[in-house]
């Protein structure tokens, strides 16, 4: 009998161990803050690594302070979690005291999980329980009109409990009750009227089954009757086209009235019509404006993005929709010698932790391993091209921004000879960057459309007429203690690999370009890739002949685009950030294999048949064509025009001058349109009795003489043009 009762004892005690699962590691980023800020969003709290707080948990923990007797300004530190449907409980160790003693339990601070909060005072362990069904649920630490002087946070904790269907339950309850003061007869009553229904139906079954699904279509269905009935003026809004995209984030700009708005962000999904429904974010830096962060994202996938504005009687608008993959994660690794004393350890350690984030999530940069030393007899600190790296006893510069500074030198900038090759700079070897990738991105982060990078032979920083953070971070006047840095470090990861897309070597072991996506396309629709040099950049056309070789061809428009061996379609892998690029015509696929190009019948494309469409650094302009052309490399090998007819592979050549390894890729209305310009110019036809022809008709060299005879071109007299009696 007492084995028995032992054994049930035991089952019970293993069954509750088992269904109260800590699952910090899965949803919480960063929750003990040994890589400092990463993953939180910061408004106020400063990282420190002192022992003074008792709830202390490894090197680093977040407060803010001021002088005893003093208070505290608001301040809040928060994450957004998304979380399964079920019960939880967060833990952290916290306090918000004033040291001067006159104050035994001091006001305004709480932990909180969505709306369930718990009120911080004296330093321990706070936990706080909650109910999730759907959606994002934000966690974090927040202080506001406070008498303390002392707020801190650290050993963030999150634990699944054992199914609560009752707490369930209530949320759900809660959704029902909104729902049913909401619905009225207008459009889209029967599908809330269904969605109150479903869940009332969940919860007198007794089971959770689907509560997430059920949940979800309730809180939908109750706010699109909102929106659907709502009456307003429609707001205005103006989409930035140019996204900023890491691997992990993706940093969106619009500009929209501010009047009467109950919510504004951006909206993204992998699918390519995104809502409010599927997910979205109103989270931004402020920088001549607002960069909304989208953040959490899957690395290497095809996103599509745009902004949103809900005005407070629910009128929804929506600006343009913007294609927007993420880059293939970055690999950054790092060691450190932990050779000074403990604090400057914590200091150096904390912030190489960030900076492995940072660029992890923001980067694809890979081959860099950051080999991090202290060095007492080094002034600031230095690093060498590769990631060797000393840093001094200054704790000025054991800053997260001085290391970043660092890493930008270990993966090229002032150390790789393409920062000093005059291709890429103006004025020789330093002055103004003239890579397009780099211009796009810090003409986005501030807003100007003249700004570009500028540096001299070690260093960069942005020019710009907007005096927003220099994101070189030269000098520890630039990385000051400051908790608002987030956007001076994203902004300096963002733009260094934006120079890597450009040209800019991250590591010698990956020796060339970091792939991205250079050029907007979509999968289905045919491409014209034409040369720009003058050996047939008026006249011929990429295409694969009979017996599968790849050449140039002399061709009109009117026949290229009834032939499909003149078309293309460029294909963008996320998960690679390379295009392939397929003969409409064949279906083969655009291969190089040593210096020889050529296509190849392929399923799945291998690596020598990725492609990168590097971005030329001036624009192709004629006629009414003003557009970029493209280096088409693969493995360092760009498609060469040899003559009129011939092709080869070549060694990537840098100079924006060697136009025979420069390409336009056209629609068919701009090939079109470029093909009447060059039509126009070989005949000399400007016009004829006043009246400009249809150049359509010339391209397809339908043009007669009284006699019945094709002539190549209209000549003085009367002219048969397709069919027609045209006096020139």
């Amino acid at each position: 009998m007492k084995k028995v009762l032992f054994s049930c004892i035991f089952l019970l005690s293993t069954l509750g161990v088992m269904a109260d699962k800590s699952v910090t590691n899965t949803y919480v980023e960063n929750p003990d803050y040994e890589a400092r800020f990463a993953g939180w969003i910061n408004n106020g709290f400063y990282y420190s690594t002192n022992s003074s707080f008792d709830q202390k948990h490894g090197k680093i923990y977040m407060e803010r302070w001021v002088t005893s007797g003093g208070k505290i300004p608001n301040v809040e530190i928060s994450q957004d979690l998304y979380l399964p449907a079920g019960t939880y409980t967060l833990t952290a160790g916290c306090q918000n005291i004033q040291q001067s003693g006159k104050i035994e339990a001091c006001t305004g601070a709480v932990l909180y999980a969505n709306d369930e909060t718990v009120t911080v005072t004296e330093s321990k362990d706070y936990s706080v329980t909650f109910t999730v069904l759907q959606g994002v649920t934000r966690i974090g630490f927040k202080v506001t009109s406070t008498n303390a002087n002392w707020a801190s946070i650290d050993n963030v904790r999150l634990t699944l409990l054992d199914t609560n269907i009752e707490a369930e339950y209530a949320e759900l309850q809660k959704l029902v009750e909104t729902g049913t003061e909401v619905l009225g007869e207008g459009e889209g009553a029967e599908d809330l009227s269904a969605a109150i229904n479903g869940a009332k139906e969940l919860m007198e079954s007794g089971s959770n089954e689907k509560i997430d699904s059920i949940a979800k279509s309730l809180s939908d269905a109750t706010l699109n009757y909102r929106i659907l009935n709502a009456t307003g003026t429609v707001p205005k809004i103006t989409t930035n086209k140019f996204v900023a995209a890491g691997a992990t984030v993706l940093l969106g700009r619009m500009t929209s009235g501010s009047g009467g708005v109950l919510e504004k962000g951006f909206c993204w999904s992998t699918t390519p019509e995104p809502t409010i429904f599927d997910n979205r974010s109103t989270h931004y830096f402020s920088s001549n404006g607002e960069i909304y962060r989208m953040e959490k994202l899957q690395p290497g996938t095809m996103y599509y993005v745009r902004p949103y504005v809900l005005t407070n009687k629910y009128v929804l608008a929506y600006g343009d929709i913007i294609k927007a993959p993420t880059l293939p994660k970055g690999t950054v690794t790092a060691d450190y010698d932990n050779g000074g004393s403990t604090e400057e350890n914590y200091r150096i350690a904390s912030a190489i932790e960030e900076i492995k984030w940072l660029y992890n999530n923001l980067s694809s940069v890979k081959g860099i391993n950051l080999s991090v030393h202290y060095s007492a007899g080094t002034p600031t600190a230095d690093c060498s091209y590769g990631g060797w790296m000393r840093v001094g006893a200054n704790s000025s510069y054991q800053q997260t921004g001085t290391v970043l500074h660092e890493t930008n030198h270990g993966v090229g900038v002032g150390t790789s000879d393409i920062w000093w090759d005059s291709n890429y700079r103006a004025d020789g070897n330093r002055g103004k960057w003239l890579g397009p990738r780099a211009t796009q991105m810090i003409r986005f982060l501030n807003k100007d459309k003249t700004a570009y990078m500028n540096g001299d032979d070690t260093h960069m920083w942005p020019k710009s007429s907007y005096s927003g953070p220099n994101y070189g971070i030269n000098g520890a006047h630039e990385d000051t203690y400051n908790p608002e840095n987030t956007l001076l470090y994203y902004g300096n990861v963002l733009i260094t690999h934006a120079l890597h897309q450009d040209g800019l070597i991250c590591s010698s072991s990956v020796g060339f370009a970091s792939p991205a996506y250079t050029f907007e396309q979509e999968d289905e629709t045919k491409y014209y890739i034409k040369t720009t040099d003058d050996l047939g950049n008026e006249t011929s056309l990429l295409t694969v002949t009979e017996n599968g070789a790849l050449t140039q061809k002399e061709v009109r428009a009117a026949e290229a685009l009834e032939n499909d061996s003149f078309a293309w379609n460029i294909i963008y892998d996320a998960k690679t950030a390379y295009y392939v690029l397929r003969n409409v015509g064949t279906g083969k696929l655009l291969s190089c294999s040593g210096q020889t190009y050529k296509t190849v019948a392929r399923t799945s494309p291998t690596t020598i048949e990725q492609v990168q469409l590097l971005p030329s650094r001036t624009n192709f302009k004629k006629g009414k064509l003003n557009t970029s052309s493209y280096w088409i490399t693969i493995k360092k090998m760009a498609l060469t025009v040899k003559s009129k007819t011939a092709l080869s592979g070549a060694s990537f050549d840098a100079s924006d001058k060697n136009t025979k390894q420069h390409w336009l890729v056209l629609t068919a209305d701009q090939f079109a349109e470029f093909d009447d310009y060059c039509v126009e110019k070989e005949t000399g036809i400007g016009s004829i009795n006043g009246l400009t022809p249809d150049p359509s008709l010339l391209r397809r060299g339908e043009i007669y003489n009284l006699s019945g005879q094709r002539l190549s071109k209209v000549q003085k007299g009367i002219n048969i043009i397709n069919g027609k009696k045209v006096l020139y």
